[in-house]
């Protein structure tokens, strides 16, 4: 299964690092506004410069923040971060003057109990614990307003249920949450998704994309995305669009009757199918998806 790429995951924090705070204290209510990305260089006697992928602060005065979280995204083992961690929070504690806690993004459950390993700093005296969010602590977001409110948990979401059953529902739920989005994230959130997911939920996926008129803009998009036209054409493209419109709906969770079945797959305009499928993703109830114009 594909995984989304250290860089990624660290530009979700970036662009959103209130998701921080609020999975790692999910019973507390965290001021979003006050919650923003610091400087995350430490160096050391020697003027060796070592960066975190992100130090987090929550506070409304930005000198003087009351909590901070050092980020890390882990994607495999590596021993050497158990020597190098206890060095990213004692340097935001003592730049910050506040208390400090490490959190390691690991969405691999092996990588994950690894990380969540206590780490010695000498003779049982000081222990440093980081707190790992992975597929345990990062909730299935499905629900579309849910994701909306904050796309990039939503996008984390995904990866870090990408290899469970049903994933197809909380990477439609992301996808939603990408549209309207500034430019960047509008552009690149929904390739990460498509990266993510397995061949049947990720032709679903590249058909809701055409009828909104998006343009793949990584190489692995545009590779599945022509896949998928072959396809359609070797299939008839109404008859493919219409077999995909199903599974639009079916992923929406939408009861379909035989009779509605019957009549998306003996619709042979294609123009028609689109405009059924552009609005899958907002509608409330099936009526709204086949209404008359």
């Amino acid at each position: 299964m594909p995984k989304l790429p250290h860089e990624a995951l660290v530009q979700l924090v970036r662009n959103a690092p209130s998701i921080i705070p609020s999975l790692v204290w999910p019973e507390r209510q965290v001021n979003a506004a006050a919650t923003r990305v610091s400087a995350a260089e430490f160096v050391d006697l020697n003027l060796a410069e070592y960066r975190a992928d992100a130090v987090v602060v929550v506070g409304d005065d930005p000198k003087r923040p009351t909590m901070a979280f050092v980020v890390e995204a882990q994607t495999e083992v590596d021993p050497r971060k158990r020597w190098t961690w206890p060095l990213y929070v004692a340097g935001p504690r003592v730049r910050l003057a506040c208390p400090v806690v490490l959190v390691v993004l690991a969405l691999d459950r092996e990588v994950a109990a690894w990380c969540a390993e206590p780490i010695d700093l000498g003779e049982g005296c000081c222990i440093l614990r980081p707190r790992v969010l992975g597929p345990d602590t990062i909730p299935r977001i499905t629900d579309f307003d849910e994701a909306r409110a904050t796309p990039e948990l939503a996008v984390l979401s995904v990866a870090a249920h990408a290899s469970e059953p049903g994933v197809e529902e909380v990477a439609l739920a992301a996808l939603a949450a990408a549209h309207g989005l500034d430019r960047e994230r509008g552009t690149f959130y929904p390739d990460f998704v498509l990266a993510l997911l397995g061949s049947a939920a990720r032709a679903a996926l590249e058909q809701l994309m055409s009828t909104t008129g998006y343009q793949y803009q990584s190489d692995f998009a545009r590779k599945y995305f022509a896949e998928g036209e072959a396809k359609g054409k070797a299939e008839g493209k109404a008859e493919g669009e219409a077999r995909l419109l199903l599974k639009l709906l079916e992923l929406r969770g939408f009861a379909v009757s035989d009779e509605l079945r019957r009549r998306v797959l003996e619709c042979t305009e294609c123009a028609v199918i689109e405009t059924w499928a552009g609005r899958v993703l907002t509608a409330k109830s099936l009526d709204e998806v086949f209404a008359e114009e």
